[in-house]
């Protein structure tokens, strides 16, 4: 049975006496699929009170925070969806730290890993942590019969190889500028007749260098100051392109991928991010989808047919990283630009396997724009930092 939909819908289902007999909290059913969101509605009591012989969760990297609503629904502990046995299935355990894949082992055998995870936080804060044994040696050796891992290459050799290369640019002059007097928080040095520019305060100074790195023009009121002291005689995408080192690459590499018949998609973290390339792309005359967290499933699904068609003259799509990284098959493309780097490593990850994955018949290229010597590049690190404890634990 399929418990989703309106609230009607899921009270005819519950009218039906499925879950649970009335003699007993056996399942009237052998399988119950439904979603997150639907389990933590409060009409999903039926479901709660059942015993169930198992609980299959999928996209299982959403339980990493014990103290989640979701997580603590699920758990158990208070009666509410126990199971004899417990199956997660995630591609990304280990996204930020430890403590998430000690979440997941906890959620799945709480004798053995135990609720209180103090002690671990301690080991893994103390600086001579990795000199000691301590607790985090010990959970490696006590995981390893409870994870099963099996990657691309072992259960498909036919996908194609994927490429990743790191494309460092340089900032444009505009951003250089801009780029400064964000890091001097000395905004009055600004272009425009020594006006600050407009918004947040520089307390979010790390979020306005990203936005920088991106393009100066999601500064706010850097647009409109820019194009009102250029003048006129300059085509407004050429002003758009000349100001980002970005948009720069994009605008050479693009017309060679097209002219190799590519399908391409383009990541970033910003929808705002998305709003500048779609000007771009329209004054390029180029064809393109876009999928963000405000697309509905139904034009979401219209544009992945586009997209995927063979005789489309769509060649590329617009995506923001969380709401267009998961859940889709994108196997049309063999291209990925990741316009902007996630601090969550594992996000981007999930972003490029929307085109390498199981189905692919091309090699897959990945650039990966950073800007040299900048906080981005400093991001990125990090993130690496991050892909290596993931390899490290899962595949030593």
């Amino acid at each position: 049975m399929v418990y989703h939909g309106s609230g009607p819908s899921r009270a005819w289902g519950r009218s039906l006496d499925l879950f649970a007999r009335k003699d007993t909290k056996s399942p009237a059913v052998d399988v119950v699929v439904t979603t997150y969101e639907q389990i933590l509605l409060d009409d999903a009591a039926p479901l709660a009170r059942t015993k169930w012989s198992a609980i299959i969760v999928d996209e299982a990297h959403r339980l990493k925070n014990p103290q989640s609503r979701l997580y603590r629904a699920l758990h158990g502990d208070d009666g509410r969806f126990a199971s004899i046995f417990k199956l997660l299935l995630t591609g990304t355990p280990l996204q930020n730290d430890m403590r998430e894949l000690w979440a997941l082992l906890s959620f799945c055998d709480t004798e053995t890993f135990g609720e209180d995870h103090e002690e671990f936080e301690e080991d893994e804060d103390d600086d001579e942590a990795d000199a000691k044994p301590g607790v985090l040696s010990s959970l490696l050796e006590e995981m390893r019969p409870f994870v099963l891992r099996r990657v691309k290459a072992h259960v498909e050799t036919s996908v194609p190889p994927k490429e990743e290369i790191v494309v460092s640019v340089a900032l444009a002059a505009m951003q250089k500028r801009y780029y400064r007097a964000l890091y001097e928080k000395n905004v009055t040095m600004l272009a425009g007749g020594g006006r600050a520019v407009d918004g947040p305060s520089m307390m979010n100074l790390a979020m306005e260098l990203r936005k920088c790195c991106n393009h100066p023009f999601l500064l706010k009121g850097v647009e409109f100051r820019e194009l009102e002291s250029s003048g006129h005689g300059v085509a407004e995408v050429d002003r758009l392109v000349d100001a980002c080192g970005k948009l720069q690459f994009m605008d050479k590499i693009l017309p060679k991928l097209f002219d190799e018949q590519r399908k391409v998609l383009v990541f970033s973290q910003f929808t705002m991010m998305l709003n500048v390339l779609e000007d771009y792309l329209r004054a390029r005359a180029v064809v393109y989808g876009r999928i963000d967290g405000g697309v509905t499933g139904r034009d979401r699904q219209r544009q992945i047919d586009a997209f995927s068609d063979a005789g489309s003259k769509m060649r590329l799509m617009l995506l923001s990283t969380r709401a267009g990284g998961v859940g889709i098959n994108l196997v049309a493309a063999d291209t990925v630009i990741i316009y902007d780097s996630d601090w969550n490593p594992q996000n981007d990850v999930q972003a490029m396997a929307r085109c390498h994955r199981i189905g692919q018949t091309k090699k897959v290229t990945v650039y990966r724009l950073l800007t040299a010597k900048t906080y981005e590049a400093h991001m990125y690190d990090v993130a690496t930092a991050k892909l290596d404890l993931d390899r490290a634990v899962l595949d030593g």
